[in-house]
C-alpha cells in the first residue's frame, strides 16, 4: 500500500494479462519442485529407516554368526578331543595287537616244542610198547618152556619114585 503516493498505482489488467501467467507458471514449477523435494525427503527418510533396520538386522546377523562360530568352535574342540581319544584307543589296540601277536608266536613256539616232545614220547612209547610186546611173547615162550621143563622134571621124579 502506497500512502505517500510517490509510486504509481498497479495496473491490474496489465498484471493479469502479462505478469500473472508467468508468476502462475513459476508457482507451478515451484510446486512441482517442492513435490520432487518432498518425495526426495520422503525417500531419504525411508532410506534412513531402511538403514536403521539394516543395522539392526546386521547386528542380529553378527550375533547369530558369533553364536554359530562359538558353537562351531565347541564342536571342533569336541571333535579334536574325540579324535585324540580315538587315536589313543587305536594306539592301545595296535599295541595290544602286537603284544597278542607276540604272545601267539610264543605260544605257537611252545606248542611246537611240546608237540615235538609229545611225538618223541609217543615214538619212545611205541618203541617201549613194541619191546614190551616182544618181551611178553618171549616171556610166554619162556614160561611155556619152563612149564614143559618142570613137567618133564616132575615126570622124571615120579618115574624115579615109582
Amino acid at each position: 500500500m502506497n500512502v505517500s503516493g510517490d509510486t504509481p498505482g498497479i495496473d491490474y489488467v496489465a498484471y493479469f494479462t502479462k505478469q500473472f501467467p508467468v508468476d502462475l507458471a513459476n508457482m507451478a514449477a515451484l510446486r512441482d519442485e517442492l513435490a520432487i523435494r518432498q518425495g526426495a525427503l520422503s525417500a531419504a527418510e525411508a532410506a534412513v529407516a531402511d538403514r536403521a533396520a539394516a543395522v539392526k538386522e546386521l547386528d542380529a546377523a553378527k550375533t547369530a554368526a558369533a553364536d554359530i562360530l562359538a558353537e562351531a568352535k565347541d564342536v571342533a574342540a569336541k571333535t579334536k578331543e574325540a579324535a585324540a581319544a580315538v587315536k589313543s584307543r587305536e594306539t592301545a589296540v595296535d599295541t595290544a595287537e602286537v603284544a597278542l601277536a607276540n604272545k601267539v608266536k610264543a605260544v605257537e613256539a611252545d606248542l611246537a616244542v611240546r608237540l615235538k616232545a609229545c611225538e618223541s614220547l609217543e615214538a619212545g612209547q611205541a618203541k617201549v610198547t613194541a619191546e614190551l610186546t616182544e618181551r611178553s611173547e618171549k616171556l610166554s615162550v619162556d614160561a611155556d618152556d619152563l612149564k614143559n621143563r618142570v613137567q618133564a622134571f616132575q615126570d622124571k621124579v615120579a618115574a624115579l619114585s615109582a
